[in-house]
């Protein structure tokens, strides 16, 4: 079924991109949204790891926007909480109980027309879905951010609507580098005090996805300063093993082997309980790299 309305060549071309299992999610969620929401869905556009080249089944999550027509009610707002709930916890069963997987699950926004010509900042979600939480005009928690405007202007993927090259967007790249300056010397610097604590750890697989989402997620933000650009995980991942010393390889290097499927480097292999203490390291060593290269620029 086709669910685009009306695409130019550009977004037929686009969504072919999609990997096929997550055009099936994204098409299964299309289908009920326009059941809870007749008519109302104007725009739909896949961004994050699906659009940058780093999807990865049983990794990765598939993030949208979506732009909605109008107020969303309790009961659109109900329906909209059933459908996202209903999802996760599918995906809980077939994906983590059937298969031992991280769930595929589609996390995004849905946004009122004329957003994206806003800055991301001043701009509250009408709704949105992450991970089995679904809240309501409340911005923290949500991809409303300058990263999320910058991926959908660059390289999203048009489901529904115009194209995003035919998209009013606002893409400011001070105000990208700001934000995500204060990512790094915010979130990610409370991530290395957790990963320091000392505690039980949890079973190894969780512990890979731990210590990979810090590796592969703190080197995006500090090759997003380095370069003004956007990079999936894996790129990321590549990119830090050509920028950051030797002796952080074998980390990349497992990190890199999580998100793609294989088996541990055998460093971490032998000896998993290194992995997490780390990758707290390597992620306070970015964002003190970082620190001294903003300080040299200023």
């Amino acid at each position: 079924m086709d669910l685009s309305a009306a695409p130019s060549g550009l977004e037929r071309v686009s969504a072919t991109l999609l990997p096929p299992v997550a055009r099936v999610a994204v098409d299964d969620l299309i289908v009920r949204l326009d059941r809870a929401l007749p008519g109302r869905v104007e725009g739909f556009y896949v961004v994050g790891s699906a659009c940058l080249g780093s999807f990865r089944l049983g990794r990765s999550d598939i993030d949208f926007v979506a732009i909605v027509a109008g107020e969303l009610g309790r009961r659109e707002l109900t329906r909209l909480r059933a459908i996202h709930l209903g999802r996760w916890a599918a995906a809980l069963a077939r994906d983590v109980g059937l298969h031992g997987r991280w769930p595929l699950v589609c996390n995004g926004s849905y946004l009122a027309p004329g957003s994206l010509a806003a800055s991301p900042r001043a701009v509250t979600p009408l709704a949105g879905h992450v991970a089995g939480r679904f809240r309501v005009a409340e911005r923290d928690g949500f991809d409303v951010n300058p990263v999320t405007w910058h991926t959908l202007a660059r390289h999203g993927i048009a489901l529904r609507g115009p194209g995003p090259d035919r998209l009013d967007i606002r893409v400011d790249a001070g105000e990208l580098q700001a934000w995500t300056l204060e990512n790094l010397n915010s979130y990610w610097s409370r991530w290395v005090e957790r990963a320091r604590r000392p505690g039980p750890r949890t079973v190894p697989s969780l512990q890979r996805r731990y210590a990979a989402w810090g590796v592969l997620g703190v080197s995006r933000l500090h090759y997003t300063l380095a370069t003004g650009e956007i990079a999936g995980k894996v790129q990321a991942g590549e990119y830090a093993r050509d920028t950051f010393d030797g002796e952080w390889h074998p980390l990349i290097d497992d990190a890199l082997a999580f998100w793609r499927g294989d088996p541990p480097v055998s460093l971490y292999r032998r000896h998993p309980t290194r992995r997490i203490p780390a990758a707290a390291e390597f992620v306070a060593d970015v964002i003190e790299d970082q620190a001294g290269l903003t300080a040299r620029s200023v």
